[in-house]
């Protein structure tokens, strides 16, 4: 009977330090998402998630809901990234989440809408800007140029690449947008998926 309460004991403290190691790694996680809504183009969903020693970012591109068609994946890819392209990241993207940013309205039209969720633990924040422009030089226009800046590095990728391309041409009227036409690696892939 007293080997029954002490095994029972053991199991008990082994499980407590189990559920409080799952509880720290669970605070520890933290997840970065980063979500484009170009009025004329695919809307993106970036995902940066850390947990422990594991930086991974997921980039999710969403094919334009056309009437006989639902809206579904067009294009992804996942990459993991080191701690020292994370750190980066999060000193010129990330922490700028932390400061407070004034009211921005997030009604519809035209333009580029972008939002931030920050989730670290049980903690939340959130940031949207309804179209950041590189003539107001606002701090939405800061923060996504050094977004779209740092995920260009981590992605070499010509589809991504080409995407950023479109993304930075509604943010700066001084980049052309290029035509569909054009025989781009992400224009390809429209042609396909859209049958243009």
């Amino acid at each position: 009977m007293q080997r029954f309460f002490l095994t029972l004991i053991i199991l008990l403290i082994l499980s407590a330090c189990g559920q409080r190691q799952v509880s720290n790694t669970l605070n520890n996680a933290q997840t970065f998402k980063i979500f484009f809504h170009p009025s004329f183009d695919e809307a993106a969903e970036i995902i940066l998630t850390k947990v422990d020693t594991q930086q991974v970012i997921n980039f999710l591109l969403l094919a334009r809901e056309l009437p006989d068609k639902l809206t579904d994946t067009f294009y992804s890819k996942r990459i993991s990234i080191t701690k020292e392209q994370f750190d980066n990241f999060d000193s010129l993207v990330i922490q700028k989440m932390k400061i407070k940013q004034p009211h921005q309205w997030t009604g519809c039209c035209d333009g580029m809408p972008v939002e931030y969720l920050l989730i670290q633990g049980n903690d939340t924040s959130k940031l949207n800007f309804r179209s950041p422009d590189a003539k107001s030089g606002s701090s939405g226009y800061k923060i996504t140029k050094a977004a779209i800046e740092q995920l260009g590095i981590f992605y070499k990728d010509s589809v991504i690449s080409d995407y950023f391309n479109d993304i930075e041409s509604y943010m700066d009227e001084t980049i052309h947008h290029i035509n569909w036409k054009d025989n781009r690696p992400i224009n390809r892939l429209r042609k396909i998926e859209y049958s243009r």
